[in-house]
């Protein structure tokens, strides 16, 4: 199979890298220098095994007229509508596109530029940290779930899961997309802007004392926002995922994208996680004072940094 990933940052890298042994792989993404050292010397990928050097093509995306049997969206939320835009000429009638990207509003984003039968979601809780251009360091394990994004074509969904599982990637149909997109935009809600506020990692925040408690509040605002809005939402079970990442044997060692966002002066998907609900609550008048505070404190950290856009 033919697969196009477009965001080529520490996911879309990782992703890439495992798919590259059973499919033709192509990462997509703008920064030049990125894409220049992994044609030049291949991707340089540490995991759980070792180091490897991948090596997977990459292209600019102006540079890439190859048609994808699978485009899966790897970008920030705050790319969507740029990348897209970019890789219409890489998509067929026939081309699945997958996005497995953080946040709220990127299905309705994707769903303006291309057919809603073609377009699956899903989620990750799979982690991975880019060090440099060409250097992505994937350790720990995760799950994928993906869904059709109206519920149907579950055989073809089923045939994407096969995909990922045979690549040594863990993933399963998700019963409900649209439910398990917000419990990860909630779970991201949590952990991204403490571990960028406190420079920590995942597994530091999780070891303050009364950490639970901080969690608990900013997961029941996200409660009430989703019950307004008519979408289900366990808080048990994102409560349940957050402490799970916090064993050393998954992905305590990590720092979330936010933080390397701020450490690298690149806007924040704060917009599409805090932000995206704190936006539906003022509809239903629900108060919002965790996810608030931490949606203005990233805000301060953003403006304290130069902004630079690019997809990964």
């Amino acid at each position: 199979m033919k697969v196009i990933i477009a965001g080529a940052g520490a996911m879309g890298c990782r992703f890439g890298s495992s798919l590259f042994n059973e499919n033709e792989v192509i990462l997509v993404d703008n920064w030049e220098e990125h894409v220049d050292k992994i044609n030049r010397t291949g991707l340089s990928i540490t995991d759980d095994k070792g180091r490897a050097l991948i090596p997977i093509s990459a292209k600019l995306p102006e540079n890439c007229n190859e048609k994808a049997d699978l485009l899966i969206i790897f970008s920030k939320s705050v790319q969507t509508d740029s990348i897209i835009q970019s890789c219409l000429q890489m998509i067929t009638s026939e081309t699945k596109i997958l996005t497995l990207q953080n946040g709220i509003g990127n299905v309705e984003t994707l769903t303006k530029w291309v057919p809603v039968e073609q377009l699956f979601a899903g989620i990750t809780t799979y982690a991975a940290n880019l060090n440099g251009p060409g250097t992505v360091e994937a350790t720990g394990s995760g799950i994928i779930e993906i869904m059709h994004i109206t519920g149907k074509r579950r055989r073809e969904a089923e045939l994407l899961i096969q995909l990922f599982n045979k690549s040594g990637l863990k993933a399963e149909l998700s019963g409900n997309v649209i439910q398990s997109i917000w419990e990860k935009a909630a779970f991201n809600a949590v952990l991204n802007p403490l571990c960028a506020l406190t420079s920590s990692t995942v597994g530091q925040i999780g070891a303050y004392g009364i950490i639970g408690d901080v969690i608990r509040s900013v997961l029941g605002e996200i409660e009430l926002v989703a019950e307004a809005e008519g979408v289900d939402f366990d808080k048990l079970q994102v409560m349940n995922v957050i402490e799970n990442v916090f064993n050393p044997n998954m992905s305590s060692h990590h720092y979330s994208s936010m933080y390397h966002d701020l450490q690298n002066g690149r806007e924040t998907e704060i917009e599409y996680l805090n932000g995206a609900f704190i936006k539906k609550a003022n509809q239903y008048n629900i108060p919002t004072p965790y996810n608030t505070l931490l949606y203005h404190l990233i805000k301060i950290a953003e403006g304290n940094r130069k902004i630079v856009h690019e997809f990964s």
